[in-house]
């Protein structure tokens, strides 16, 4: 009897672990009530997305309304002076300018409508209208276009030209200013750093010490290097060309002129030695 109950014991506990065990229905159920939830939550992220992108079109199309005046043509951008809006049949496609340049319009500008920020007034503070662009080029050129102050000197400036600096010098007299990005009077370039050799007289006149004719002319500050007209000496003491004569210590003596008593000697064909004049003549006699 005891050996049966323990058989029948172990018996029920068998039958109770195969009930609980999931059936292959109960499994495929399972995983067909899985897949059907994945495929739900994936059609609910579609229409979701498809909503969005929607959404947007009619919103790019209201906007495209907006900026494009016309059908077709070109459009300045509402935030930043470097990108602007061309439109083709109606909707507005976003362009940049050449990094360093601002739009400025169809058929205007330095080149492919654009042109240097300060010719079409950007920074706009006004417009709230800024450069947005980040810097793609190195010294001493930042953008790829534009014009730079030189580093070291106020008579000259950098030309930036797709990357590529160039010095350029201003005109006689003038200094590079900053603020009009231009060539100007030197006294409308407040700030600029002085030359030595021009300490106490910035737009002065400077002798250069041992020389006659050379001289230093300083123009806010910097010596530019000039020459007296042939025939005239710079005056130390007058700070002005002046005639050799007039000048102590650049006196010019005229070389004495050389007198020929016999005249050239000529070549007598047939023969490879020259001739005097009198051999000439004694041969004619």
């Amino acid at each position: 009897q005891v050996k049966r109950r323990g058989r029948r014991q172990r018996e029920g506990v068998s039958q109770t672990r195969f009930l609980k065990r999931p059936s292959h229905q109960r499994r495929l159920l399972r995983r067909i009530s899985l897949s059907l939830g994945i495929m739900e939550s994936t059609l609910k992220i579609v229409c979701i997305i498809s909503a969005l992108c929607i959404s947007m079109a009619f919103a790019q199309q209201g906007k495209s309304k907006e900026i494009c005046k016309k059908d077709d043509g070109f459009f300045p951008h509402e935030d930043y002076c470097d990108y602007y809006y061309e439109c083709v049949d109606g909707v507005a496609y976003v362009q940049e300018c050449p990094n360093g340049l601002a739009y400025s319009g169809p058929g205007r500008g330095l080149m492919d409508k654009c042109d240097y920020p300060h010719r079409v007034g950007c920074p706009d503070p006004e417009n709230r209208r800024i450069m947005g662009q980040p810097a793609k080029g190195s010294t001493p050129c930042p953008y790829l276009f534009g014009i730079y102050p030189h580093e070291k000197s106020c008579t000259r400036y950098w030309l930036c030209w797709n990357g590529t600096g160039s010095v350029q010098m201003c005109p006689f007299s003038l200094l590079y200013n900053e603020q009009e990005h231009a060539c100007d009077w030197p006294e409308k370039v407040p700030g600029c750093q002085q030359h030595p050799l021009c300490k106490g007289a910035p737009n002065g006149l400077k002798a250069i010490e041992g020389s006659c004719v050379r001289y230093w002319q300083c123009v806010g500050g910097y010596p530019r290097l000039q020459r007296c007209p042939a025939g005239l000496a710079f005056d130390q003491e007058t700070f002005r060309c002046d005639w050799n004569g007039n000048v102590p210590g650049c006196e010019v003596t005229p070389a004495p002129e050389e007198v020929d008593d016999e005249a050239p000697p000529v070549r007598r064909s047939g023969q490879n030695r020259r001739v005097t004049a009198a051999e000439e003549e004694a041969t004619h006699n």
